[in-house]
């Protein structure tokens, strides 16, 4: 490598210049192909004044729904999914590898980790969330698949749940309660026989 290609300069005892590559332009790397100036911005911020989040959805909301119509909306409920696709593999001899046949794909396996605040007359107040809680207890210990609704779930065209298991530790610090839910997205399929 050539003496020139990085040079780093001393100003004082212990400090140096950045390095400089030939044929760079001053002020940083180029963007795409082009050469130019870097420029920094500011550091974001997060935005605490009440007033511009008056109105805003800063959520997304979900809805739980049974069969009989009762609806339930989860202010505080985040998503998180798997799918791994039904893939059946067969070894060959003196292959390397093998051989891969797809079969479907899975059920999404569906975490929701949802928080219940504390109401009294319809605000948040300083109490547990006890009827919160068992107003959820309802949808969470039905025995057949729950419809969901939310802009997340809708992304990936699920409106129905299987609940697998419910997972809560009981926080007495505050007037939250979190639980989390694990659940199998469902489909509703038409088996056709024509064997009789």
């Amino acid at each position: 490598m050539p003496l020139n290609t990085i040079v780093p300069i001393a100003l004082s005892a212990g400090k140096v210049l950045l390095y400089r590559f030939p044929n760079q332009p001053k002020g940083g790397f180029p963007q795409h192909g082009e050469a130019g100036e870097f420029t920094p911005s500011a550091v974001a911020s997060p935005i605490t004044d009440p007033a511009y989040w008056e109105g805003r959805y800063t959520l997304c909301p979900l809805r739980l729904r049974l069969d009989d119509g009762a609806t339930l909306e989860l202010q505080d409920a985040v998503v998180a999914m798997t799918r791994t696709k039904q893939i059946t593999t067969t070894q060959v001899v003196g292959m390397q590898g093998t051989v891969k046949e797809y079969i479907s794909n899975g059920d999404y396996d569906i975490n929701i980790v949802v928080g219940l605040q504390g109401t009294e007359d319809g605000k948040l107040a300083d109490v547990y969330p006890v009827d919160a809680l068992r107003e959820l207890r309802k949808y969470l210990e039905v025995d057949k698949p729950l419809q969901v609704q939310s802009a997340f779930f809708d992304v990936f065209d699920i409106n129905r749940i299987v609940i697998r298991s419910v997972s809560i530790t009981q926080d007495t610090a505050s007037n939250y309660q979190e639980l989390e839910i694990s659940a199998l997205s469902d489909n509703e399929y038409n088996v056709v026989s024509t064997d009789y």
